[in-house]
């Protein structure tokens, strides 16, 4: 399988809601595609939050209304009571503040802590407009056209 089918497909089962299966796919890759998945994830949150924030996550908007963020890390807080293992609303702040202007606040987080908010993001969003587990193509392209701006600039 190639890359970006595998990255693809991976993608899905985390929209899904599925992490089985995209352990699963995990399984299959090379040392250098668990750094993509993580990118490829971390840009599906950003095409994500726009529908809450507005556009430019990840691109250059600035941070976002405070009210409304406070809003929303309340739903957060709300959802994820009981979750186990918990929720680390902490890492969850700063990946969308990360993405909204402010990225110098993920470097204190590893790898692990980074994907685990950016799941709990795309779990919240697609909750929130569960059409966009419906149309996996289109949230996957939009977040590969990110991706793509990121490096390109």
């Amino acid at each position: 399988m190639k890359p970006e089918e595998l990255h693809r497909k991976h993608l899905t089962a985390l929209i899904a809601g599925t992490p089985a299966d995209a352990e699963r796919i995990r399984q299959w890759f090379q040392p250098v595609d668990h750094k993509t998945a993580a990118e490829y994830l971390r840009a599906a949150v950003a095409v994500c939050l726009e529908y809450r924030f507005g556009p430019g996550a990840g691109l250059g908007a600035g941070p976002v209304d405070p009210d409304e963020f406070a809003a929303f890390m309340a739903e957060v807080r709300q959802s994820g009571h009981g979750t186990e293992p918990p929720l680390d609303h902490l890492a969850i702040e700063s990946a969308v503040r990360a993405l909204y202007g402010e990225g110098h606040l993920l470097e204190p987080l590893g790898e692990h802590e980074r994907t685990s908010a950016h799941y709990a993001l795309l779990r919240k969003q697609i909750n929130a407009y569960p059409w966009l587990e419906d149309n996996p193509d289109h949230l996957i392209d939009h977040a590969r056209a990110t991706m793509t701006t990121w490096i390109l600039g």
